[in-house]
C-alpha cells in the first residue's frame, strides 16, 4: 500500500510539472502570437501602416521566423522593398519552424516577387565613421558591414561627417544590379587659416628655446611692383571675404525658411520632428521623404551660421585694419594708406575730436 501511494505521488508530482512547463511555455508565447494575431486582423481591414507598428513590437520582442515574415511582408505590402527582403529571407532560414514550413509556397513566392524589386550598392570610402544616409534613414558608418539592398529606381544618397563637407547624390539603379561607388569627402576650410595661417617657428637643434608663431612671409616684392602694400591686400581681401559670408549666410537663410515650409506642408502636413529624426505624425514612424527635407533644413541652417560668422570675422578683420591704418609719409608709394583716423583738439568739444581722413 505504502509503494503504492509513493507511485501515485510520483506520478502527480511528473504531472503538475508538466502543466506547469506548458503553461509557462504558453505564457511566455502569449505576446509574440497576440501581436501577430492582431497585426494580422489589421491586415484584412486594410490598415497595412497599424500592421506595420504591430508586427514590430512583436519582431522586437521574440524575433520568431513568425515575426520576422509577417513584418517583412507588411513591408512589402508599403512597398518597402529594401526592408522586406532581408526579413523573409530570415524567416526562410528556419525551415523547421511549423509556421514557416506551413507556408513555405507563399514566403518563397513572395521572396521571388521582392527580389525583382532589389538592387545592392557597394559603398566604400573615406573617412572612417562617416555617417550614410539612404533615402532619409542611416544605414550606418563607414566602413559598412557590407553591400546595402536598395529598392529598384532613384535612390537618394548622403556621406557626412564633421569638419568635412557632406557628399550627396542620386543614383538610379536596376533590378537585380550591383553597384559600387567610392566616396571620398573633403574637409571644410579652416576660416581662420584663409585670414592669416600661422606658421610655427622650430628653435635650432638642441636649443631650449620654446617654438614661437609667427605669420606667414608675405610676398613684398610682388605687391611693391603692383603698387599695393601687403598690408592693404590682407585688408581688402578681408573685405570680399566678409562680402562672400554675408551673402552665403542670407542665401542660406533663405533656402533654410523655404525648407522648413517644405517640411511643415510635405506629407499632407504630417511630418513631425524628433531632434534630428523626421517622423510621420500620424504613425510616430521614421518617415524618409520628410527626413530628406530635414536634412536638407538643418544643412541649410549650418551654412546660414557659418556665413554671417565668418562675414562678422572678415568684417572685425577689415575694420581693424582699417583704423590701425597710418598716414602715408611724404613722397611715400601711392596707395599705402587708404585712409586713417586723425584727432586734433577742438575749441567746441571737449577733449578733442576725431575723424576719419583719406
Amino acid at each position: 500500500m505504502t509503494r503504492v501511494r509513493t507511485v501515485v505521488a510520483v506520478l502527480c508530482t511528473v504531472w503538475v510539472a508538466s502543466v506547469t512547463g506548458m503553461s509557462r511555455a504558453r505564457a511566455a508565447a502569449a505576446p509574440d502570437e497576440g501581436l501577430n494575431d492582431k497585426g494580422v486582423e489589421l491586415r484584412r481591414r486594410g490598415d497595412d501602416r497599424g500592421a506595420l507598428e504591430v508586427f514590430q513590437k512583436a519582431y522586437d520582442l521574440t524575433h520568431s521566423p513568425r515575426a520576422s515574415a509577417q513584418l517583412g511582408l507588411v513591408y512589402q505590402a508599403l512597398g518597402r522593398w529594401e526592408l522586406a527582403g532581408p526579413l523573409i529571407e530570415k524567416a526562410l532560414q528556419t525551415p523547421s519552424d511549423p509556421w514557416v514550413k506551413k507556408y513555405d509556397t507563399p514566403l518563397h513566392d513572395a521572396f521571388t516577387l521582392i527580389k525583382q524589386h532589389l538592387a545592392r550598392i557597394d559603398l566604400t570610402g573615406e573617412p572612417a565613421g562617416a555617417e550614410v544616409i539612404v533615402n532619409g534613414v542611416s544605414a550606418g558608418h563607414l566602413p559598412l558591414g557590407g553591400p546595402l539592398t536598395v529598392s529598384v529606381g532613384t535612390v537618394d544618397l548622403q556621406v557626412r561627417a564633421p569638419g568635412y563637407r557632406d557628399d550627396i547624390r542620386k543614383v538610379t539603379v536596376a533590378a537585380f544590379q550591383y553597384e559600387h561607388i567610392f566616396v571620398r569627402l573633403d574637409k571644410t576650410p579652416d576660416l581662420a587659416a584663409v585670414v592669416s595661417p600661422a606658421v610655427v617657428e622650430q628653435p635650432p637643434a638642441g636649443g631650449d628655446v620654446a617654438p614661437k608663431v609667427v605669420a606667414p612671409p608675405v610676398d613684398a616684392g610682388r605687391a611693391a611692383d603692383a603698387g599695393i602694400s601687403p598690408r592693404a591686400v590682407v585688408k581688402w581681401t578681408a573685405l570680399g571675404l566678409a562680402v562672400a559670408g554675408l551673402g552665403t549666410g542670407i542665401t542660406a537663410s533663405v533656402i533654410h525658411q523655404q525648407k522648413v515650409s517644405d517640411f511643415n506642408t510635405a506629407d499632407s502636413g504630417n511630418c513631425r520632428q524628433d531632434g534630428d529624426t523626421a517622423k510621420d505624425g500620424k504613425t510616430n514612424l521614421p518617415s524618409p521623404a520628410c527626413q530628406s527635407i530635414l536634412d536638407s533644413s538643418n544643412s541649410a541652417r549650418t551654412w546660414q551660421v557659418v556665413g554671417f560668422v565668418a562675414a562678422g570675422a572678415f568684417a572685425a578683420t577689415w575694420l581693424v585694419l582699417q583704423l590701425t591704418e597710418q598716414p602715408a609719409a611724404a613722397g611715400g608709394t601711392s596707395g599705402t594708406a587708404v585712409g586713417s583716423w586723425t584727432c586734433a583738439p577742438s575749441l567746441v568739444q571737449a577733449g578733442g575730436v576725431c575723424a576719419m581722413r583719406f
